[in-house]
């Protein structure tokens, strides 16, 4: 009992935080987006409120949060800016994950130790773009298992060389993490993993990302020129294998899934108070009372509960570090899909409801509706793929096994 409410009051504590923020971030998201710029100034009031610590371990200073209290918090931020729900995401959830490493026996690693210890006092900020487009983003587990970036061998460490891609959070991060392949010539293809200062020479942030929805992201590509990686400061493992890293890496998936969920309660709300307020003529009542109005109200009704109550169901089933160490992965990927696919699904009649004028920049759902494509294209798990890597999971055949029509 006093586990649980220990539990509530944290969870309580950072959806609060989330509350706050979300609330002073909206009145700069569509700013921001018009002119798709970077929102330091949202990092910097993360920072001073201890959102960015909340994944830390307690022990170590930080807020202990588990997957379920981030996926509770990212949620509620998501319904007041996603594109910064989304870029602090990555954050939360790379301390969150190298937080499960570490106290599942690395405690003895200082650097890792250090690492964390940096984020809670020093209020550094993680990024990571690993997704490289030269490799299947299932096989290659998003640049995770996989991918063409190479490293070579030198004294003291590793040059690497390559692309990496939606670098989210790039703009203001201190730290970087990487993956690149090296051929050991006595382990064969090897998997380097490791997180390096983003000022180190060689590593060029390109500026360029300028798309259709989520702009204030800044999830830049990367060129990697002669990075030069010390040897102390890489993780390796066999390419395309799978361990217990990639297992509780797999658990903080539903956090991404949340901001999306608070992204469709934001278009959800805005469309149906737009609606209820709205008359025409020659009618007396507004257009809430129009039987295809109330029936589209009621479908973004039954997407919304259905999405949260999967999102919670996957994510309250791994608030233990033994759940994560040994994620259901055939859960966390059908939530990711069905939840995704909901969100869009919502946003898309909250725009039907509205009409033409949710067309309109001056209107907020004209955002939303851009950046809830985003959704259906998040990978290792996004679309088709994701489907596919489900489907063999159900059949008990490998998710790297080769399609039959390639």
């Amino acid at each position: 009992m006093l586990m649980e409410a220990a539990r509530a009051k944290r969870q309580q504590r950072f959806v609060e935080i989330a509350a706050a923020h979300a609330e002073d971030f909206k009145t700069r998201v569509a700013q921001h987006d018009r002119d798709n710029t970077f929102p330091f100034e949202n990092v910097e009031a993360m920072k001073a409120s201890g959102y960015t610590n909340m994944t830390a371990p307690e022990e170590l200073g930080g807020g202990g949060a588990d997957v379920f209290d981030l996926v509770l918090a990212q949620e509620r931020l998501g319904r007041g800016d996603l594109p910064t729900a989304i870029s602090i995401n990555m954050h939360l959830f790379a301390v969150g994950w190298l937080a499960d490493l570490w106290q599942m026996g690395d405690r003895k690693d200082g650097r890792l130790r250090s690492l964390l210890e940096s984020v809670v006092r020093q209020r550094m900020v993680l990024a990571g773009g690993l997704s490289d487009p030269k490799v299947n983003s299932g096989v290659g587990f998003g640049g995770l298992n996989d991918t063409s970036r190479r490293a070579e061998k030198v004294d003291g460490g590793y040059v690497v060389n390559g692309l990496s891609r939606f670098n989210t959070l790039s703009a203001c991060a201190d730290l970087l993490f990487e993956t690149a392949r090296y051929e050991d010539p006595k382990r064969g293809s090897t998997i380097l993993g490791f997180y390096i200062p983003a000022k180190t020479p060689g590593i060029r942030i390109q500026n360029n990302w300028d798309t259709l929805g989520i702009r204030a992201s800044s999830s830049n590509d990367i060129l990697w020129e002669n990075v030069f990686v010390p040897e102390d400061a890489v993780r390796r493992r066999p390419v395309r294998t799978w361990d217990k890293s990639l297992q509780v890496f797999s658990a903080w998936m539903p956090s991404l899934d949340a901001c999306y969920v608070g992204l469709a309660q934001a278009a959800r709300d805005w469309s149906v108070n737009w609606t209820r307020e709205k008359t025409q003529t020659p009618f007396d009542r507004p257009m809430s009372h129009y039987p295809g109005n109330q029936f589209l109200a009621a479908e973004m009704e039954i997407g919304l509960r259905a999405a949260r109550a999967m999102l919670i169901q996957t994510a309250s089933a791994l608030t233990e570090l033994s759940a994560r160490a040994d994620t259901p992965l055939i859960d966390v990927i059908a939530c990711h899909h069905f939840v995704m696919e909901s969100a869009v699904s919502v946003v898309d009649k909250a725009m039907r409801l509205v009409g033409g004028g949710g067309l309109f920049h001056s209107s907020p759902l004209e955002q939303m509706y851009r950046d809830v494509r985003a959704a259906i294209i998040h990978q290792p798990f996004a679309g088709h793929d994701g489907l596919g890597w489900l489907g063999k999971l159900v059949f008990g055949i490998p998710h790297d096994i080769m399609p039959r029509w390639v």
